[in-house]
């Protein structure tokens, strides 16, 4: 997800606030906590959509490196949500539902924000309880869905908001007009059905032990996933729905997934099947074979290595679509990779690995729909960030999915646990999580190699971390090579962020990239991306 603040003068300068990237100029200025308020949509318009905006981070580079603070959150509405106010008798009266509620707590005049466990106080935890109760009785009051989506992090014992300064008369905060009165204004402004959504939560049940990532072969045995239990945590992770008469997009697109023809295996360990759009040609490093599978699909492409056909290392490839776009991905051997496409362009990639069932792609599956429909909410990130990482081996986009989630919440840590894991099975860590662990970086001819720190023990901060001894256990420093060509949303100019990772000319791409759940490029940023990787064209 790319976060975008739009300031009141955006449209006259074309700019807007990159949230995540300024959060990470952040890290490099010894700010120990960061605690962000935003009362927004969490959708972007057509009209904003289309707008030739430039995402600006605020912030250069701070003055020493990066060190991860901890962050609380306070998002008035989930993922792909509106968010809703209250009009008053003009405008200047308009009174936002959630910075309302926010405020009359952060003041102290509501006993229901207090803590119940540190007097006198409210406290992270006890704001973000006071939110999710609060919040939403009022929307409802004037016929709104309003569900507020916070994180709290702070550490106890430094994580007070009210009750610990002087003490501040509060200001005066006028009741909340009557719903009938603001309905009937409401009708008047052409307003009425604004607030007819509709929530869908993931349901996050604690699974069993997994050991995804305990007891850790040597490098250079291969990994033998059960995919018996795989089937049976699913069903706990996303617990069966009933079809509806009409199908809801997400839905839609979970049963494009699930029906797209994909191949058993390529003769060379490794290809892509895409959906949804013709494959004009694919670029390829040169060398190496990249072709339609014989008497296969035709959007059905191997990759192949330039010795015995297989392919043995992670391999950088573009896709040109018949449309004119271009997507950016790995490929990873031994797995095939299922690619979905809309008009935006790619809406989902799916790794399976080679002669694998078909349930060892059902987790991926749901997981992107349910980032398709906006239920994937921050406030049980860590949670879920635990269930997806179970099935990290079988489908590296888990892990980069797992990865943004503790992202959201600045566990650094945890995104170093998961690439050390990648290299101790024999791995190529993705991208992403290259990027969101701030790991060093070095090139050595056509590999990335980057350095994953230790990390030390601590204790496990929920049940599922207390279910799953990697999540918390220590972790020693290891070296391993990086595959894949995503996270485009968090590259900065290399001279900013002093990064290896970021190779010169990658961060000018960003304004080619297209409105995408997945990397994907209109022809002129393409064309430049497989130039700056020296691909070849194959094909076409």
């Amino acid at each position: 997800e790319e976060g975008l603040w739009l300031l009141s003068d955006w449209d006259r300068e074309l700019r807007a606030v990159a949230v995540e990237v300024l959060k990470r100029r952040l890290y490099m200025y010894g700010i120990k906590q960061i605690a962000i308020f935003a009362d927004a949509c969490r959708s972007l318009p057509p009209d904003v959509q289309a707008a030739d905006l430039t995402p600006d981070p605020v912030l250069g580079r701070g003055p020493q490196p990066a060190t991860t603070p901890e962050i609380d959150k306070f998002i008035s509405a989930q993922d792909g949500s509106d968010t809703y106010m209250v009009p008053g008798d003009t405008t200047d009266e308009d009174r936002c539902i959630f910075s309302g509620v926010l405020m009359e707590g952060l003041w102290g005049t509501k006993p229901e924000a207090f803590s119940t466990l540190v007097p006198n106080k409210i406290t992270s935890q006890s704001l973000a309880t006071y939110l999710k109760s609060e919040v939403p009785q009022v929307a409802n009051r004037y016929k709104f869905t309003l569900n507020p989506n916070p994180i709290p992090t702070f550490s106890n014992g430094d994580d007070i908001y009210f009750g610990d300064g002087p003490a501040l008369p509060p200001p005066t905060f006028p009741p909340w007009p009557p719903p009938d009165k603001v309905l009937a204004r409401m009708g008047a402004r052409g307003e009425i059905g604004v607030g007819d959504t509709e929530e869908t939560d993931i349901e996050v049940a604690d699974a069993a032990d997994a050991g995804d990532d305990a007891g850790t072969k040597p490098l250079g045995f291969p990994r033998v996933h059960d995919y018996g239990y795989i089937e049976r945590q699913l069903r706990k992770l996303f617990p069966p729905e009933p079809e509806p008469a009409e199908p809801k997009p997400a839905r839609s697109m979970l049963r494009r997934l699930r029906r797209q023809p994909r191949p058993n295996s390529f003769e060379t360990g490794s290809g892509f099947a895409v959906q949804g759009a013709d494959v004009r040609r694919v670029w390829a490093p040169a060398g190496m074979l990249a072709g339609p599978k014989a008497g296969g699909d035709p959007t059905w492409w191997h990759i192949g290595g330039p010795v015995d056909l297989e392919l043995r290392m992670p391999a950088p490839v573009c896709i040109e679509l018949g449309n004119g776009l271009f997507f950016a991905a790995t490929a990873q051997p031994k797995f095939v990779g299922s690619v979905l496409c809309d008009d935006r362009g790619v809406s989902a990639l799916i790794y399976r690995e080679i002669y694998s069932p078909p349930a060892s792609a059902k987790s991926t599956e749901k997981a992107i729909a349910a980032l398709e429909r906006g239920a994937l909410r921050a406030d049980v990130a860590r949670n879920f960030a635990v269930q997806l990482r179970q099935f990290k081996h079988v489908d590296p986009v888990l892990g980069v999915i797992s990865a943004y989630l503790y992202d959201s919440i600045g566990d650094v840590e945890s995104i170093c646990r998961m690439a050390y894991y990648y290299i101790a099975h024999n791995q190529p860590i993705p991208y992403d999580i290259a990027l969101l662990a701030q790991l060093e970086a070095e090139r050595i001819g056509a590999l990335l190699r980057v350095h994953v720190p230790a990390v030390p023990q601590r204790a496990p901060r929920t049940k599922a971390e207390e279910r799953h001894e990697w999540t918390y256990a220590a972790t020693p420093a290891r070296d391993g090579v990086v595959g894949g060509l995503q996270g485009w949303t968090f590259l900065a100019d290399p001279l900013d962020d002093g990064s290896k990772l970021i190779s010169p000319g990658l961060a000018e791409l960003r304004q080619h990239l297209r409105p995408a759940r997945f990397a994907t490029f209109d022809r002129t940023g393409g064309e430049i991306l497989t130039e700056l990787f020296g691909l070849t064209a194959y094909g076409g």
